[in-house]
């Protein structure tokens, strides 16, 4: 009998063609065929960097979260995607939904009731499923959720006559790569772990919607930071606490290993490759170049996670804007002799 490999038995190559099909790569990021940028999450690590997070901002940020992903899907669907005239246009627009929320990895939406069946944050699905519904049937809505199971959300949408200005776009445009391949499982699983991607502006929005708030960090550790407003902060300093906490094997003796590692992990994920890297002291100060960062708050968040990681002290990090480059010093917080 020839030798079967489980794994691949395991893998949902339509799926997979799908995702390649509207999906690419380039440097470090995870761009569509609009040109819009994505995150890939883990669905249990977004769980825990949203606990971070609110810790952190030191205020409930459920309804702000449903917003910010409402206004990024409304943008997003300008894509026509679920636009449909004619015979049938509820069952159309029902299977393409249910088509757009698998190549994302979001779960099982449904119409009617509306609802949804997901492993993600229930707010940010919510504010995604508003914004379906919304473009579905050309109304505004004021929606709340309630949670049945862990898995499982019901909408109450109530319609709105309040005029509401159409979603701006919040990154952009990125040329594509080449095309994003993964090995997904059923369900968007990788390795029996459930993953999803996430649009980039969505975290951009969250971040501009933290105006006003004092995020519950202290003067030492703030002084560890550049100067970019609490949003930016509480959502960076969730990003290095996620990493650190992790079990990613992230190992950079040298500036070459450093390159090599961001490659590999942030690459993957939609954060953004270095295009180069250098020592800056004999205590593993690195230098950062990058061509660009969507969302510098993420990607800078866990950069400083993996430094204290290989480290093993606590960081401290400058941003710097040079012709056109996005630069990131990553040092230890203290002088050492």
């Amino acid at each position: 009998m020839p030798l079967i490999d489980e794994s691949n038995n395991l893998l949902d190559t339509d799926l997979m063609s799908r995702v390649a099909e509207k999906f690419s790569t380039k440097d470090g990021l995870i761009i569509d065929n609009f040109g819009n940028q994505w995150y890939m999450w883990r669905s249990d690590g977004l769980e825990s960097w949203w606990r971070f997070f609110e810790e952190t901002i030191d205020a409930p940020m459920g309804r702000r979260l449903a917003n910010s992903s409402c206004d990024e899907e409304e943008y997003l669907l300008n894509s026509l995607e679920l636009d449909f005239t004619g015979f049938f246009k509820k069952k159309k627009s029902q299977n393409a939904l249910i088509k757009r929320w698998e190549i994302h990895g979001w779960g099982i939406p449904q119409l009617t009731p509306p609802s949804f069946d997901s492993l993600g944050l229930t707010p940010l699905f919510a504010g995604i499923m508003q914004a379906d519904i919304e473009r579905i049937n050309s109304k505004r809505y004021r929606m709340l959720w309630e949670e049945k199971t862990n898995q499982t959300a019901i909408l109450t949408l109530e319609e709105s006559n309040i005029p509401i200005t159409a979603a701006k776009p919040s990154n952009s445009i990125s040329e594509p790569g080449q095309s994003l391949l993964l090995e997904l499982e059923h369900g968007w699983k990788i390795d029996g772990l459930s993953y999803f991607l996430l649009p980039i502006g969505l975290f951009k929005r969250l971040q501009k919607s933290c105006s006003g708030l004092v995020a519950n960090i202290g003067e030492d550790d703030r002084n560890s930071w550049p100067e970019f407003g609490d949003g930016f902060l509480s959502i960076a300093i969730a990003s290095m606490k996620l990493f650190i906490a992790g079990e990613e094997l992230f190992l950079a003796a040298d500036a070459n290993g450093w390159l090599d590692s961001c490659n590999a992990y942030f690459g993957s994920r939609g954060y953004s490759s270095p295009i180069s890297a250098k020592s800056l002291d004999k205590n593993g100060g690195i230098e950062l170049k990058f061509r660009t960062i969507p969302c510098l708050a993420i990607t800078v968040g866990h950069l400083a996670g993996a430094w204290v990681r290989c480290e093993g002290k606590p960081v401290n990090v400058s941003v710097d804007r040079v012709e056109k480059f996005d630069i990131i010093q990553l040092k230890s917080k203290y002088e050492i002799s």
